[in-house]
């Protein structure tokens, strides 16, 4: 299996790269391609992986971050069958106190790198039949004190996701959208 996973240098994302790392004995090899803006901890990850795994330094706030991060994977892997866009970034404060300049880096990193991504590794995953995963939080669906743009990022990027899976079910699933992605009829 070819993954991408984003937010790969450390937490969720390092612990999906070492599971699927680990899973290869059983399952077959894994090729990874590791993305973070941490250079120093996205090599201490690929290194304890090893060969299976290259990286790709990039900031996710920047546009071009998903052809940038699909071209490496491309490189390396020849193909994409699943991405885990999992980078995130937390700020706190309420909503009043809040720049705008934090809102425009919240979801630029917290949504928009997801959709860049996901249109960048769309024709891949298309031919592959693969799939595209993305970490959220329960504060996308629970407003939280004192995190006032991370949840709602979070909320739009559910919301994205399952945007995405009504629009490209039909290229995974054959004619019909995904059975888990069907809209909500009043």
């Amino acid at each position: 299996m070819r993954v991408i996973i984003t937010g790969a240098a450390s937490g969720i994302g390092r612990a999906c790269a070492q599971l699927l790392a680990a899973g290869s004995v059983i399952a077959g090899e894994h090729q990874l391609l590791l993305a973070d803006r941490d250079a120093a901890n996205l090599e201490s990850v690929a290194d304890a992986i090893g060969p299976a795994a290259a990286t790709c330094v990039v900031d996710l706030a920047e546009l071009d971050c998903g052809d940038r991060i699909v071209a490496a994977a491309m490189a390396h892997m020849d193909g994409i069958d699943a991405v885990i866009s999992n980078a995130g970034i937390i700020m706190g404060g309420a909503l009043i106190d809040l720049p705008a300049s934090d809102f425009d880096r919240i979801f630029a990193i917290n949504t928009r790198s997801a959709w860049l991504l996901a249109k960048a590794a769309h024709p891949h995953l298309k031919a592959s039949g693969g799939a595209f995963v993305a970490t959220a939080s329960m504060s996308a669906t629970a407003p939280t004190p004192a995190l006032g743009f991370y949840s709602c990022s979070k909320a739009a990027l559910l919301m994205m996701i399952r945007q995405l899976s009504i629009e490209w079910g039909p290229d995974a699933f054959g004619a019909t959208p995904c059975p888990l992605a069907r809209p909500i009829r009043r």
